[in-house]
């Protein structure tokens, strides 16, 4: 029996396929819109966090009417003292903005005698080209996001702020691998007395501090002392960025999903208009069917199954279509939306990250609604007599 019932169902959508492809291309549209944004919502989360890890536990800053600002390169010893705490490393970066491109550029300073630069290497390393650079030398690595942006090759010079006197030039060395990309699309490393110069701090100053704890699950209770410790910082903790991201990446869904809601609802109102409106040649088959001895539920169930098939395939291509969209085409036009990056924004691949409960709740949430809706009109054609609807 259901096999009959299945077979019925497709060829009465075979039979009005002009209007089934007109409802099938809408479901699939506004399924592939909502399933774009979540699966590009998960993956943007999954990303961010994965960058979180390369983060220290705690970052310190030097608060000045609310806004961080250069703290002394030598912090109070005590810091080192606290239990739990295993490195203290003052850090020298900032934003320089070039108007050029109407965007801003980190510098990251790495200390002369740094180990930082000895695990970058070109074979399996960070970097995609060239080689690391010499300390003193005027030289930086640069992503490649940026050296694209800019066109600049090997060893062509950069002049990130020619009008502050004593600024230098700086010469491209190498560009960091694509692979990295979320970490280093606007970044430019070079030595950190360059990094001084280019952002206008003294000798004696750092832009924050990194805490390294042995215990990560100490990093709140350490972060309260530094806190009590220096009234005038802030303190910042990795696992709060997580959560950060979370709520930044799903805040962002949550309002294109809502944009497309008024749409989804539209399609629907108009989906039950057609279907409210059933044909005389759809009565005079459903009183066909009835005078052959079928019943009201044989009917309804029917009809059911021909808009389940409907809607389940339509949901089940959007889905496809916005995976393709997603995980093969990189978001286009969607990312920057969901991101909020810069100009210099990464390119680098999205890894899915799919969560199958919430697949099962968008297709019920489609699916459900529309089946309903088809059920009601093959009710009331179900129920006259066959003779009088087989009249007209």
């Amino acid at each position: 029996m259901t096999l009959s019932l299945l077979g019925y169902a497709l060829s009465a959508l075979m039979r009005r396929k002009g209007k089934a492809l007109a409802i099938f291309g809408g479901l699939a549209t506004m399924v592939a819109f909502v399933s774009a944004v979540m699966f590009a919502g998960d993956a943007m989360t999954e990303e961010a966090l994965r960058a979180k890890d390369a983060l220290p536990d705690l970052v310190v800053q030097r608060l000045s009417g609310g806004r961080p600002r250069a703290m002394p390169s030598r912090w109070p010893p005590e810091l080192s003292t606290i239990p739990s705490v295993k490195n203290v490393v003052g850090r020298v970066w900032g934003y320089v903005f070039l108007p050029e491109m109407d965007a801003n550029v980190t510098v990251v300073g790495v200390p002369s005698g740094s180990d930082a630069l000895a695990r970058l290497s070109v074979q399996g390393g960070m970097l995609s080209e060239g080689s690391v650079f010499t300390p003193g030398h005027h030289e930086m690595i640069a992503g490649e996001t940026l050296a694209r942006a800019l066109g600049l090759h090997l060893h062509d010079a950069l002049a990130l702020r020619p009008a502050i006197a004593g600024a230098p030039t700086l010469s491209l060395s190498g560009t960091f691998a694509s692979s990295v990309d979320l970490y280093t699309s606007d970044l430019v490393l070079c030595d950190e007395a360059d990094a001084r110069l280019l952002l206008g701090y003294g000798e004696d100053e750092v832009t924050d501090l990194a805490v390294t704890v042995s215990n990560p699950a100490e990093a709140s209770v350490v972060a309260h002392t530094i806190s009590l410790m220096l009234p005038d910082a802030r303190v910042v903790e990795r696992d709060l960025l997580g959560r950060v991201y979370h709520l930044v990446y799903g805040r962002r869904s949550g309002v294109l999903v809502a944009l497309a809601i008024p749409a989804l609802l539209a399609f629907l109102v108009i989906a039950w208009d057609r279907l409210v409106g059933v044909s005389v040649e759809e009565r005079r088959e459903i009183a066909v069917l009835k005078a052959t001895g079928w019943s009201t539920s044989d009917v309804l169930l029917a009809k059911g199954a021909e808009s389940a098939i409907l809607a389940i395939s339509a949901s089940a291509l959007g889905m496809a279509l916005s995976y393709v969209w997603v995980f093969v085409f990189g978001a286009v036009g969607l990312r920057a939306a969901l991101g909020g990056f810069s100009v210099l924004g990464p390119v680098t691949h999205l890894t899915p990250s799919l969560d199958v409960g919430l697949l099962l709740g968008l297709l019920l949430s489609v699916a459900g609604p529309f089946v309903a809706l088809s059920v009601v009109p093959a009710w009331r054609a179900a129920t006259i007599d066959p003779m009088e609807a087989m009249k007209g």
